[in-house]
């Protein structure tokens, strides 16, 4: 009885070892498109960004354009770097609140839409992490944007120099610079927002 109870504990850690494999290897397949300055993350200059606090409303959110690899391209997964914050007095995360994401076609067109509770993909109680959205595959061609709405619930990451000019600012269905004023210097300085699009 105890070697029947061995060998099925060890083929159920088998059959999980190899579902882990599939998937990781499901998931490498992926294509990522990032549009930001590329480097190692820990070496980028980040800080947190909300669209309310900066601009007291739910309904503008930080866009970014990608550019579809190649024809019949569809994308599956969007990776945003967030946090819902901790309250480490408290030993407390946030009540959940709703964070918003669009694909939206190079004429901003709506391709598909999500919401879901923050908490969902940005709990962590060390800071920001990348919150990994999983889409119905979404067929893209050429440009298309990914836009978040992180409504207060999870601040987005802002790369504060580098800027490639393909990060905006989505508001009444337009599409704004993201940029920000350095106030000692009053230059104005192109920023990226740190999300991902994976496809295939």
């Amino acid at each position: 009885m105890k070697k029947t109870i061995l060998l099925l504990a060890c083929l159920c850690c088998a059959a999980l070892c190899i579902n882990a494999i599939a998937a990781e290897t499901a998931t490498s397949k992926l294509t990522t498109l990032r549009e930001d300055s590329e480097k190692n993350y820990s070496k980028m200059n980040v800080t947190l960004f909300s669209s309310l606090v900066e601009f007291g409303s739910l309904d503008i959110g930080e866009a970014v354009k990608f550019t579809a690899p190649k024809a019949g391209w569809k994308l599956q997964k969007v990776r945003v770097l967030g946090w819902s914050g901790f309250n480490e007095s408290a030993q407390t995360f946030p009540a959940d609140r709703n964070i918003m994401l669009e694909i939206r076609d190079k004429d901003l067109n709506l391709l598909y839409k999500f919401a879901d509770a923050q908490n969902n993909y940005f709990l962590s109680e060390t800071g920001p992490l990348f919150g990994e959205i999983e889409i119905p595959a979404v067929p893209v061609t050429g440009d298309f944007y990914v836009v978040f709405y992180d409504r207060g619930a999870a601040p987005i990451g802002m790369e504060n120099n580098d800027g490639t000019g393909n990060s905006f600012i989505f508001v009444n269905g337009q599409i704004l610079p993201a940029d920000r004023t350095i106030q000692e210097t009053n230059e104005t300085i192109k920023i990226n927002w740190l999300i991902e699009a994976a496809g295939k």
